[in-house]
Formats: structure tokens, sequence, C-alpha cells
């Protein structure tokens, strides 16, 4: 009840042996008190609503936190493995270089960019970091590509080179026409005749098998002075072999013979001191160092390509 300017509260009990309890509280003090608890009540639930909203925005940056960070450890693998083809290819290039400087042929990249490295920490904000991260990996894949086609193509040219290289090899002389220790070697000699001598004598029993040195067709198989029996055989490409002193041809004029194959058997015909092998090189009919020739490998031989 309000009574002037204040306010009189009675508390009574449900029996009739004690008397009411009145309490005057003034009016402003009730007036300051339901403010008072109206602001408090009021403050509370917008920071409980705000609290709530504010756990909900926590939860959900912590899963995009979680999820960009999974994000991000894909790309650095997916970056690893990019710097890995990268070395790969480099490790090709290198390998294919090695082979096209010993072959002669040009060599036009030696080394693969590696510049662009994949950046594992950006002062950028995480999203941005991560998509920017994503473009250097990207535009590093796609010049890996590049490079690849390109590794291709110098491949196919390789291909095309070692192939005719091994077609060269099979028409240019290789191998021993026979085994054993050579007892007089090219060039200017005394003994046993003075004067120049235009290949190598190979020592060998009476009867050995002689073989061609290269693929090629026999254009002489007959008697010539000097040489006793003789067999020659044109290789192409400006190359002839010549096995003196036979004393048993195997082959004809216009034969084609393959590398490897018999043409003649060791003897002492000719010019000759006892059974050996008179085995010449001649390119453009010009006798050269048959040495170079024996046990000849592929890359050596492409020198002469």
């Amino acid at each position: 009840m309000k009574k002037g300017s204040y306010y009189t509260f009675t508390i009574a009990r449900n029996d009739s042996n004690h008397e009411p309890l009145s309490i005057c509280v003034p009016y402003f003090v009730v007036r300051y008190f339901l403010l008072v608890s109206i602001i408090l009540v009021t403050a509370f639930s917008f920071s409980l609503l705000y609290s709530t909203f504010l756990s909900g925005k926590l939860v959900h940056y912590k899963m995009v936190v979680d999820a960009e960070a999974e994000k991000d450890k894909q790309i650095n693998i997916f970056a690893g493995e990019t710097h890995g083809i990268k070395k790969e290819l480099q490790s090709l290039l290198d390998q294919n270089n090695q082979l096209r400087r010993v072959l002669g042929l040009k060599i036009e990249k030696t080394k693969i960019n590696f510049d662009k490295e994949i950046t594992k920490k950006t002062e950028k904000p995480l999203s941005y970091g991560l998509t920017y991260k994503f473009k250097q990996i990207s535009d590093s894949l796609n010049l890996s590509f590049k490079e690849a086609d390109d590794v291709k193509v110098e491949l196919e040219e390789l291909k095309k080179r070692v192939a005719e290289i091994q077609s060269r090899m099979e028409v240019t002389p290789s191998i021993w026409p026979i085994r054993g220790r050579i007892s007089s070697f090219f060039g200017y000699r005394w003994m046993p005749w003075r004067g120049f001598h235009a290949g190598v004598d190979i020592q060998a029993n009476y009867g050995t098998q002689i073989k061609v040195t290269a693929d090629g067709i026999v254009t002489y198989a007959g008697w010539r002075q000097g040489y006793g029996k003789l067999v020659i055989v044109s290789h192409g490409h400006g190359f002839f072999t010549w096995y003196g002193h036979a004393s048993k041809l195997d082959v004809i004029e216009g034969e084609k013979v393959r590398k490897g194959g018999i043409v003649a058997y060791v003897g002492s015909t000719g010019y000759s001191t006892g059974p050996h092998l008179h085995y010449e090189v001649r390119k453009n009919d010009m006798p050269i160092n048959p040495v170079a020739f024996l046990d000849l490998d592929v890359l050596s031989a492409s020198r002469f390509f």
C-alpha cells in the first residue's frame, strides 16, 4: 500500500497469536530497486545470448581452422610430390643431355627451373594464403607438364638418333675378325718388309675362321699380289674392310654378309712369313688404323658417323 512517499509492506502469519509485521520503504528506493533489477535481468539476458552466439562462432571458426589446416597439409603433400616430379624430370633431362653430348646432339636446355618454391608460411589471411599457395603449386605443376612435354619431344629425337646409330653400327667395323696377338701394327715399318703397313697383322693358327666385322657386300674375293687370297667387303658410308693372306675363301663377289659371319680361313698366302691375318679398314679408299675399330662400342663409334 502506498502512503505518501512510502510503501508499506505487511507480513502476517496464519495464526492469531502474532501481530502482523509492517515495513515502510521509501518510494524512490522501490523504484530504483525495480529499475536496477530490470537492467540486471536485461544485461544478463543479452550476455547469455551473446555468449551463446560467440560460442557458436568459436566452434565454427575452429572447424574452419581445422579444415584449412587439413587443406594446408594436403597442399604441402601435393607440393612435395610436385617437387619430386620436377627432380625426376631434372634427373631424366641430365641423363638425356649426357647421352646427347656423347652422341654430338644439340643441348638446348640443361636445368629445370626450381626458383618458384612453395611458401609454407604467409603473413596474408589464412584463406588467401592457401589460395596463393595452391596457385603457386598449380603454376609449378603446369610448368612441370610443359617441361615433360619438352622432354618427350627430345626423347623422340633421341630415339630416332639412337635408331640411326644402331643401324649405322651394324655396318661399322666393330669386332675382331679373329682373336690373337697383333704382331705388326698400322703405319711405317722396317721388317719384314720396309714401307707403309696399311693394316694390322693378327697371329692365329692355320685354318682359323675369319669373321667379317660388319654387315656388307663382298666386292672382291680372289687373289691379289702381296695379299694372296683376299676378301674385300663394302659396308657403305665409304667403309671397306680387307682380309688378306687367307688359305681359303668362303664367300663370292656380290654376296651379302652379316657381322660375325665367316668369310675366309687363316693362311699364309702372298707376301707372308707365317699364318696370320692381314686386316685393313679403309674409308673412301684411305687406310685408317684398324685398332680403333677392334671391340668398338656404340658410343665411341658415333664419332665416325
